[in-house]
């Protein structure tokens, strides 16, 4: 089974406009709401992809509640700690015009009693089960090293641990060197401070994280496809160019479910990397992380080029 953790849910909001104008009235053409958050998102493509999976989070509150039921609808499994704090609502602004999309992010909160239960919860849980996601960001009352702390207990227990998140909880639970970490192009040049521009650039970028004791590292590179890595051998992928039916918030999520199905199977670095980046490809052309069109992404596959970089 895959654990995924989501300690900073939120109702997501989605708004469509043909194109948005600062201060002056602006009429929705469509409205979509969602539960969201980077790890229920993952848990939601799992599921649609018949992998087995929990999702594990904190939530409370209306907005906790809408949670819970929209994914008891979706037939995710889940379990989560119950919070006195309402979760948070995220507004997405999508212009139909340009394509171009606006994110408005509530922080999200949680009390200190919050985390000590999720915390012994997790501790019960995790030898029961081989690859763990971690992604997201924190809400006010977890501390930075949050993820340090969960990845030092899922490492004791010999499991996986799949990591996607930025800032200073990134390079705290950089320290304990997670399995895979899957930073997107720009959370890797903040990271390493210069500009990728190339595929020795990625290189460069890959092993800084993997001299780090990282075992994979897969970088996103949105339209321009991803590289995977490990230190015996790289690949750069070339997805193919897709119209974006909807929205791509939620392609990377969906990119870190396809890493977790694979890895969970122990496939090839290669394959894994192909796979995931196909269903990432796959969503922002259907739309939709909890209805995978599988034939939809074996024809995407089928596109995809390869590049051994080492």
């Amino acid at each position: 089974m895959i654990l995924t953790v989501t300690l900073n849910p939120a109702l997501d909001k989605i708004i469509i406009i043909d194109n948005f104008k600062l201060g002056k009235l602006n009429r929705v053409k469509e409205t979509t709401v969602l539960g969201g958050g980077k790890g229920i998102n993952v848990s939601e493509v799992l599921t649609s992809l018949e992998v087995k999976n929990k999702a594990l989070g904190i939530i409370g509150g209306n907005n906790g509640k809408m949670i819970d039921s929209m994914l008891k609808d979706k037939k995710v499994e889940s379990n989560f700690i119950w919070s006195d704090y309402e979760t948070r609502q995220n507004l997405k602004i999508k212009e139909k015009n340009t394509n171009q999309e606006t994110e408005i992010n509530e922080n999200g909160k949680v009390a200190e009693k919050d985390i000590k239960e999720f915390i012994k919860y997790f501790d019960k849980i995790v030898d029961k089960n081989k690859t763990i996601v971690l992604s997201g960001s924190l809400p006010a009352g977890a501390e930075k090293n949050i993820y340090a702390e969960l990845i030092e207990k899922a490492k004791e227990k010999n499991a996986k641990v799949i990591l996607d998140s930025s800032g200073d909880e990134f390079k705290l639970a950089l320290k304990k060197a997670p399995y895979l970490v899957k930073p997107n192009l720009e959370e890797i040049e903040n990271l390493l401070g210069i500009k990728i521009n190339s595929n020795d650039d990625l290189k460069k970028g890959a092993k800084y994280l993997l001299d780090q004791g990282v075992e994979i590292i897969m970088i996103s590179l949105g339209d321009k496809g991803a590289f995977i890595a490990s230190q015996t051998e790289g690949y750069r992928i070339y997805t193919p160019q897709v119209k974006i039916s909807q929205t791509t918030v939620g392609a990377g999520d969906t990119m870190v479910a396809g890493l977790a199905a694979e890895i969970d199977k122990n496939e090839s670095l290669k394959d894994t990397g192909v796979f995931a980046a196909a269903l990432a490809t796959s969503f922002v052309e259907n739309g939709s992380v909890a209805d995978i069109d599988k034939k939809l992404v074996e024809r995407i596959t089928e596109s995809i080029k390869v590049e051994k970089i080492y």
